[in-house]
């Protein structure tokens, strides 16, 4: 998409990064020694469909991008380590992996209140941190974790001078995009910064808000020609400022280099007695003018209800509404002389600056994706993910076929009294496809526009309903650490019908 220029919402990561370390400064502490502790677990499961070419959304999808849909059969298994390192500092270190694919790598160390981490590292940014969650808008579970180098301040930790009323939390983060995309080697930058105002031991009541911001720059274009990536273009994908393209022009993407997104999100929690009531928001951004704190065109609207662990079968209820058909409107991101579309009356009455196409990139034609699997929530649907269902059809250069949708989403989580964890996903979706589609084209009015009879894949809207209902148990077996877990899942609707279910059975090792 269009970059973001050096605006306020950007600007204030330089304040916010002093605060971050004055924060961390100022709440250091020594911390009690701890000894070394190793977990090591090792499974071997089995996953089937009715569909012989993929399985239902949520045995694919976030499962940190390591089902491969060709494998009936799989092992899994994961390794974390962690030691002190004298007075303040830890090291913990790891891996997972599910046959031949690594779901995470890592070295952390973290020193009280500050975190560097290194390598693959699991990480969710954006939402309540449940798995109830369709999935985050920012950085979610469903794609394998990108090699990173972070530094991370990962709790919240007081404000200076505050008397513990505001906190604050952050990330600034370096990674590195895979070789086999349309620009091989691409790299991103990414951070984060929260504000929370506690008021937690006064009346049960916090409220956080924040902003993430990534862009994906550098890397090799499909013609050998290298994108900007030097310790100068850094600086200025860190502050979302231009370049003037090599003929002297503000064409393309001159007015920000790379391909910038993120989203900003509040979030409130009261507490009532025992129970929790939290309420999620997340607005995307592609560009300045998405930058909004509110918005009732696009976004995740997510409500958790936690309720008291003892004496309740059901322990979380987490409803959730998405919507994201808006994306600046119908109307063409810039005049376009060369088809005549100079003012709003040529452009359909509508204004210019729509069609944000989220996660999508006329550059970085892969888009907001990793080895295939989108980075945030899947139900923005992949090319390669609807060739599953659809015939061939046009992509349109871009890797997200699907980012216009509304959806409602349940998640339940239970525990029965012998100790079997029981977890339930459903989830109704309407699907619009991308504006590209509609049109022909992200800067055209041809298609849907000119021609009433015009086809297109998601003209109507294709509806379609996931379910997922999951057991699982730590031990099982004369309190021995075999643990197992069943997944059954069902899809339903326009695109495509499938059942699924997957088996696990793992052993456990932990020592201290």
């Amino acid at each position: 998409m269009q970059c973001i220029k050096a605006s306020f919402a950007v600007q204030r990561f330089r304040i916010h990064a002093f605060v971050l370390l004055a924060s961390a400064m100022w709440q250091y502490n020594a911390v009690a020694q701890e000894t070394d502790s190793l977990s090591l677990r090792i499974g071997t499961g089995v996953v089937m469909s009715t569909q012989e070419d993929f399985l239902p959304h949520y045995l694919v999808n976030n499962q940190w991008g390591v089902v491969q849909e060709d494998q009936a059969l799989f092992v899994e298994g994961l390794l974390n380590y962690r030691a002190p390192v004298g007075k303040h500092l830890k090291l913990s270190t790891g891996f997972s992996f599910r046959n031949d694919l690594l779901s995470s790598y890592y070295v952390q160390l973290q020193h009280d209140l500050i975190s560097l981490n290194i390598g693959g590292l699991q990480k969710v940014v954006g939402g309540l941190g449940n798995s109830l969650s369709s999935g985050s808008m920012a950085l979610g579970n469903n794609a394998r974790p990108l090699p990173m180098i972070e530094l991370e301040v990962p709790d919240y930790i007081n404000v200076p001078w505050t008397k513990g009323f505001f906190k604050t939390k952050g990330h600034l983060a370096h990674g590195w995009f895979e070789d086999n995309r349309h620009v091989s080697n691409a790299l991103l930058h990414s951070k984060s910064f929260y504000l929370m105002l506690d008021l937690n031991k006064e009346i049960g009541f916090t409220a956080a808000s924040g902003i993430v911001h990534f862009a994906q720059f550098g890397g090799t274009s499909p013609n050998g020609d290298e994108q900007p990536s030097s310790f100068s273009d850094y600086l200025k994908v860190f502050l979302g400022a231009g370049i003037p393209n090599p003929d002297g022009t503000t064409a393309g993407e001159s007015n920000g280099l790379g391909n910038h997104l993120g989203i900003i999100e509040t979030t409130v929690t009261k507490q009532l007695g025992q129970h929790k009531l939290s309420v999620n928001y997340q607005k995307p951004f592609e560009d300045e003018g998405g930058i909004q704190y509110v918005s009732l065109t696009d976004y995740l609207f997510g409500l958790e209800w936690e309720l008291p662990k003892e004496g309740n079968f059901i322990r979380k209820v987490y409803l959730e509404y998405i919507q994201t058909k808006w994306q600046g409107g119908p109307g063409l991101p810039d005049p376009n002389p060369v088809d005549g579309v100079l003012s709003e009356e040529d452009n359909f009455g509508y204004s210019f600056g729509g069609r944000d196409d989220l996660y999508n990139n006329w550059l970085y034609r892969d888009g907001w994706t990793y080895n295939s699997m989108i980075l945030s929530n899947p139900l923005f649907l992949t090319y390669q993910r609807t060739l599953n269902f659809f015939a061939t059809y046009p992509d349109y250069a871009v890797s997200v076929a699907n980012n216009r949708l509304r959806a409602v989403h349940l998640g339940i989580e239970a525990i029965s009294r012998s100790g079997i964890e029981i977890k339930g996903l459903f989830t109704y979706s309407s699907n619009f496809g991308i504006y590209s589609g509609l049109y022909q084209g992200r800067f055209g009015w041809d298609g849907a526009a000119t021609d009433p009879n015009f086809e297109y894949v998601f003209r109507p809207a294709q509806h379609q309903f996931y379910s997922l209902i999951e057991l699982s148990k730590d031990q099982f077996w004369n309190d021995k650490p075999w643990g197992a877990r069943i997944r059954l899942a069902v899809d339903h609707g326009d695109l495509y019908n499938a059942f699924g279910f997957e088996l696990l059975v793992h052993y456990q090792i932990m020592s201290n």
